[in-house]
């Protein structure tokens, strides 16, 4: 069993309109698509935004399906000129841009990167190189909020080197390694993260989710 989790409805419905079989599941106000998605029983559903939601979402997945690898897909606000618009980002390493590092060190899980399954990581990288596709892999920033000012990307960019930001990635994947659960985390880019990011979301904000999507289906269809 696979989980997809994202973050909104538009960011897993390519997924839910490819499942065979489907049928929903309601876990406690989330709906999950649950069939066969490019060979793999698998079950998809939107957390809702923000890391509580997500965290809250993934454990629930996590305890009710059991999966054996956990997908997350959805869009990010870049924050490099190296990602542009519609770029992909694979999320080698994730970590929360408002917290503390030194306290997440000193407490549970004592973990201040989480990192995505190697082998699910090398099977999108790979796919991705040979369709010549323009992507990055690197560190992932989480944090409760839309990054739209060039003074709040210097403000994370100046402590760490990520490469995008969302609201949710780091919290699945924290959520993944307390379980032991291998994860994947892919991301598209949105939006430049500074202050035309409003507009340029709610112009490529389908595209883009439906980009992660698709790179989600390539690697399900490559991986077992």
């Amino acid at each position: 069993m696979i989980v997809i989790l994202a973050a909104m409805d538009v960011e897993v419905a390519l997924l839910a309109s490819r499942m065979e079989q489907p049928e929903e599941i309601n876990l406690k106000g989330r709906v999950f698509t649950t069939g066969i998605l490019c060979g793999h029983e698998a079950a998809v559903g939107a957390s809702g935004v923000g890391k509580t939601n997500a965290a809250n979402c993934a454990q629930m997945a996590i305890d009710y399906f059991k999966p054996d690898y956990l997908l997350h897909t959805g869009i990010a606000g870049s924050l490099t000129r190296d990602a542009g618009v519609l770029s992909i980002v694979l999320g080698e390493k994730l970590t929360f841009h408002d917290l503390d590092h030194r306290i997440m060190e000193k407490f549970f899980p004592f973990q201040t990167y989480f990192y995505s399954d190697e082998g699910l990581l090398k099977t999108a990288e790979d796919y991705l190189k040979e369709q010549n596709d323009h992507f990055l892999k690197g560190l992932i920033a989480t944090g409760d909020s839309f990054i739209e000012s060039t003074a709040q990307k210097n403000a994370i960019t100046d402590r760490m080197p990520a490469l995008c930001a969302d609201m949710e990635s780091a919290a699945v994947a924290a959520t993944a390694y307390i379980n032991g659960v291998p994860f994947l985390v892919v991301r598209a880019i949105s939006d430049l993260a500074d202050e035309e990011s409003r507009g340029d979301y709610e112009q490529n904000e389908r595209t883009a989710a439906d980009i992660g999507a698709g790179i989600v289906m390539r690697v399900l269809e490559r991986w077992g």
